[in-house]
């Protein structure tokens, strides 16, 4: 056989078999570890960009929900939920919405305010104001009370919690009624008394203390 392939191609055969051997245990040794190495990484890789993903998503979300809870304090900053309870101009916005639901008469009664403790509330140094409100409302029709009703929950200052409404008879369709209505003189047939709650939230310092009216320290 050596005669026929000679001794310089055995020899060039010997070592194209040992290059292929080296080449091989390269591949095994050294390779092959360095893919699963390499996969390794691209996994991890890919873990950490779906982790960063997921935190883009989770804030574009948080983003919204920023949004949509600034539209919400914007509004209710316009109602006048984070302001003191003045009574002065209560009681012009209580006047403005007489007349427009177009009841013959409305007198409220506004308790004096009391502080009320809120976990959220004192996060932000804010204090909830509520104070009970007692109205009595007079008018023709059901339907100027429940228009009154309406106007209240939806413009006055702050937030109104109707805590129950009683409303009555307060005389008969006669023709007497039926002339001083044509009249003009606005002769009451139903009556109501509204039993509400109004709250505000204020910063603590603007909340004086029953025990120290003057908001000084003691």
């Amino acid at each position: 056989m050596i005669r026929v392939l000679g001794t310089k191609r055995i020899l060039m055969l010997v070592f194209l078999i040992a290059i292929n051997v080296a080449l091989a245990t390269s591949v095994y040794l050294f390779l092959i570890p360095q893919e699963v190495k390499k996969r390794t990484e691209l996994n991890q890789l890919r873990n950490k960009v779906a982790g960063v993903r997921g935190d883009i998503n989770r804030m574009l979300v948080e983003f919204d929900q920023l949004a949509l809870q600034q539209n919400r304090y914007e509004k209710l900053k316009e109602r006048g939920f984070f302001y003191n309870q003045d009574r002065r101009q209560a009681q012009i916005v209580l006047e403005s919405i007489q007349k427009q639901a177009g009841v013959v008469a409305a007198v409220a009664n506004i308790q004096a305010g009391a502080s009320e403790d809120n976990a959220e509330a004192q996060k932000a140094e804010y204090k909830i104001l509520s104070s009970p409100m007692k109205i009595h409302v007079e008018a023709i029709d059901p339907v100027d009370i429940y228009r009154y009703v309406y106007l209240l929950d939806n413009f006055f200052p702050g937030h109104i919690m109707i805590q129950d409404v009683r409303m009555e008879r307060a005389g008969e369709v006669t023709g007497p009624v039926l002339r001083g209505i044509a009249s003009g003189s606005n002769p009451v047939l139903v009556q109501a008394d509204l039993n509400i709650t109004w709250r505000t939230m204020v910063p603590q310092s603007e909340v004086i203390d029953k025990t120290n009216p003057t908001g000084t320290n003691p």
